[in-house]
């Protein structure tokens, strides 16, 4: 009886080690599927990062003109508050840089499709802005006044934070 235990234990260990030596086969996509060669496009989160719709509602338009950002100088150690209009942009003095606001939303939303305004509230402020270095697109991005450090724009002597927006 062990004779017949031990045969049937080595021949499992046989096919075991002879199927782990077998080439690995390479599963093809079904007709139709998109290439995943090169894989899939991410962030540095590792999550894809997938193109919005920015929606300004009529309403916050028509209540909201600028926004205040505080412009700080890390190697200067100063800071200072500017009034920039939405749509307009300004030259960070002192540096071959310009910021662009582009959108302002009182109480930024993202759905699945767009990013807008859950309310005419301040209640989480943001602010889209166009960074620019001697004429070069620097970083695009979201400003928030109450999570400075989400998103931030990474820049070793300039920071830029959004303080709120500014109605009409």
């Amino acid at each position: 009886m062990k004779t017949i235990l031990v045969s049937i234990l080595m021949c499992s260990l046989v096919w075991t080690v002879a199927g782990c030596k077998k080439k690995e086969e390479k599963v093809q996509p079904p007709p139709g599927h998109p290439s995943m060669q090169g894989g899939m496009p991410m962030t540095m989160s590792g999550m894809q990062k997938k193109e919005r719709a920015v929606v300004v509602p009529k309403e916050v338009k028509a209540k909201w003109a600028a926004v205040k950002l505080m412009i700080e100088d890390k190697t200067a150690k100063t800071a200072q508050e500017y009034t920039v209009a939405i749509g307009s942009d300004l030259v960070i003095p002192n540096t071959k840089m310009k910021i662009a606001v582009l959108a302002f939303l009182p109480d930024f939303k993202m759905t699945e499709n767009d990013i807008t305004s859950a309310s005419n509230k301040p209640n989480n402020p943001a602010a889209q802005v166009l960074i620019q270095e001697s004429g070069k697109e620097e970083w695009k991005g979201w400003l928030f006044a109450s999570h400075s450090q989400i998103h931030s724009f990474p820049h070793e002597r300039i920071s830029i934070k959004l303080l709120s927006g500014v109605s009409k």
